[in-house]
């Protein structure tokens, strides 16, 4: 059967070739352990990780390479930060946006270290969001003596919702509050510059739009920022005869062997997009995010959530007088790969009024093509004929 694959938003299918190849070459010919040897396959392995974080830095505009941390994924480079910032007793803002990447580590800290969590709205009544001065206004209105952080998911991973971190980050300079912004859905298709937009901790899961493997993310720490105490603590091949950690990035941050292969893969990524173009790759999805969005809104009988915001990569529905998962199910017969569920968004969906429901996923990204976009069509308008 042929697949057609719509599902980006969870992760990137498929790899540019370079990720598979730089991958391969790291365990064929630097299969070391860097910086736990001076033989030349750990320092190879060495160079590859280098390599990465020159790479990543410059991609997101940070003058420190050392101040890039890899991670397994966007959940874990969030948790360094909520976990590791002296946060017991403060204040943390986040968004109506945000994924339980962000919501369970606050409820956590809430319980067990008196963190108080509060939400900042960003959709408006109807089919819409606030604009970018109600959302200011929002975050202003909840700013006090003991705020410690504000977080932001900059896009949606429900809709094409997205919040104007730049304003955000601007803000928070201005109010000497530590910023935070989960980039997992638009990291690779909008231009973040940490610098311009303020932000202090950057968090982006390596496996989606930035077209790196499952097993890869990062943690980017502005200059000046504080940096978050380890959660984990162990070996690094740095001051091996002390029993703490350095106090340096990246090895404070970085404790046990690290994921090469994911790494080398990650790097590959964010070179394969450089040398597309960003700007090709988001207004390819763009086009195809809308002709989506064009033909479920003809459709009488499903339901598109915030239709109409503009521009995005993903967008969510639901056929009348059908479950979510049979619908995703009909889809996936027809060789048509989505998602259908809650997407771990429980603000959203309350939002939305799809908490006892969920709701149908449909993403684009790259490698997406308007004859995938076809091929959904057709097999909508067969369910929506049932």
């Amino acid at each position: 059967m042929e697949l057609t694959y719509l599902d980006h938003a969870a992760t990137s299918f498929p790899k540019p070739r370079a990720v598979g190849r730089a991958m391969m070459r790291v365990m064929t010919e630097a299969g070391g352990n860097p910086g736990r040897a001076g033989h030349p396959l750990s320092m190879r392995a060495a160079a590859v990780v280098y390599r990465a974080r020159e790479a990543a830095a410059d991609f997101f505009g940070l003058s420190l390479p050392e101040n890039v941390l890899f991670y397994p994924n966007a959940t874990y480079a969030i948790n360094a930060v909520l976990h590791g910032l002296p946060l017991g007793g403060k204040r943390v803002l986040c968004s109506e946006m945000e994924h339980n990447a962000v919501i369970r580590p606050l409820y956590h800290l809430q319980k067990t270290a008196g963190v108080t969590a509060e939400v900042y709205p960003v959709f408006g009544a109807g089919d819409g969001m606030l604009s970018d001065e109600e959302i200011l206004a929002g975050i202003r209105a909840r700013l006090t003596r003991d705020t410690a952080l504000v977080c932001a998911c900059h896009v949606s991973n429900v809709c094409a919702a997205h919040l104007p971190i730049a304003k955000i980050g601007a803000l928070c300079r201005a109010a000497h509050i530590p910023f935070l912004v989960d980039a997992s859905q638009s990291a690779g298709v909008y231009d973040i510059d940490m610098e311009r937009d303020g932000i202090d901790y950057l968090c982006c899961a390596g496996h989606k739009a930035l077209l790196g493997p499952q097993g890869s993310g990062l943690l980017l720490i502005g200059d000046g920022a504080p940096i978050p105490c380890s959660m984990v603590q162990g070996g690094n091949g740095v001051a091996s005869l002390s029993a703490e950690m350095p106090d340096f990035l990246p090895e404070a941050l970085e404790a046990g062997t690290l994921s090469v292969p994911a790494i080398a893969g990650l790097c590959a990524g964010l070179e394969h997009i450089r040398d597309v173009g960003m700007g090709e790759i988001r207004n390819t999805c763009h086009v195809l995010y809308r002709r989506m969005e064009e033909m479920l809104s003809a459709m009488p009988c499903v339901t598109v959530y915030r239709g109409g915001i503009g521009d995005g990569c993903a967008l969510s529905f639901n056929v009348q007088g059908m479950s979510c998962m049979q619908c995703a199910e009909l889809l996936g017969d027809d060789g048509i790969c989505v998602r259908a569920g809650f997407h771990c968004t429980p603000f959203v969906h309350r939002v939305f009024g799809t908490s006892e429901t969920g709701c149908v996923r449909v993403s684009v990204g790259w490698g997406s093509t308007m004859r995938d976009t076809e091929r959904f069509y057709r097999a909508m308008r067969q369910i929506c004929r049932r």
